[in-house]
């Protein structure tokens, strides 16, 4: 008997074609590839994993569905012209990490042209200027939530505040993974990748405890507060600037 978890991969790909048929029909020639991303793409699907779909359009249109429920399955298409899908591979942006991760590990289910091994090969030689103007934009984004931060903690609201801490640390692993020049196989992975990665700040492991531990109040703040200004410094000696002075971050002035 086959394990479980081959039978669930195989219900979740028998699934995967229908739609792409549906999808054949109903697009016909401006349906140029089509492929599985996602732990589907990769073989690691479980019961309730959804199914992602990376699909090549010749022409974007306002009226493509961005999902579809099937058998009780959750699909997420993801519609890509050939320019929109190079313009995300060759230009920085605070998502590049998460991005890239969308072209990489593509399970093809019908490709005629041969275009998604060649998009997971751009995506797999990024550009190291790409990479670091990427972490810099992460950084930069990130402040606005380090500001909602105080603002939340001065004010004792915290919902806000830890809502707000959950922002900065998300910026933070997309900030780490770019200036590793690495990107994330799966959104699951990007609060566990930097166990991976050759170049951290100094204690970042405390990202996990931020994010999943029971700090509250003052030990929630001053951790967090401690963990950004070692990002910043971490970011600075890695040539990514930030104009925000270090006087700055730190006051607390209600």
């Amino acid at each position: 008997m086959p394990p479980k978890t081959n039978r669930v991969l195989d219900c979740k790909r028998a699934i995967a074609k229908k739609v792409i048929i549906q999808l054949r029909r109903k697009l016909g020639s401006n349906l140029r590839a089509a492929g599985l991303s996602g732990s589907v793409g990769r073989g690691t699907a479980e019961k309730y994993s959804d199914i992602d779909f990376l699909l090549i359009v010749r022409k974007a249109a306002n009226n493509l569905p961005r999902f579809m429920i099937v058998d009780d399955n959750y699909c997420s298409l993801g519609f890509e012209t050939w320019d929109s899908a190079i313009r995300q591979l060759t230009q920085p942006s605070h998502e590049l990490p998460e991005l890239l991760g969308g072209f990489t590990g593509i399970l093809q289910i019908y490709d005629p042209q041969r275009l998604l091994p060649k998009l997971e090969t751009r995506a797999r030689n990024v550009p190291g200027e790409v990479f670091r103007k990427s972490a810099e934009l992460a950084l930069l984004h990130s402040y606005e939530d380090f500001c909602r931060v105080k603002n939340a903690y001065l004010k004792g609201d915290r919902m806000v505040l830890k809502d707000n801490v959950l922002g900065v640390t998300h910026s933070a692993a997309l900030v780490v993974a770019s200036i590793n020049r690495t990107s994330f196989p799966s959104d699951r992975m990007i609060f566990k990748a930097h166990r991976e990665f050759s170049k951290l700040p100094d204690g970042f492991h405390r990202i996990e405890k931020l994010r999943y531990g029971n700090l509250r109040g003052e030990r929630l703040f001053s951790t967090f507060l401690g963990f950004y200004l070692d990002l910043i410094d971490f970011a600075g000696k890695e040539g990514i600037s930030f104009p925000v002075s270090r006087q700055a971050l730190e006051e607390l002035d209600p």
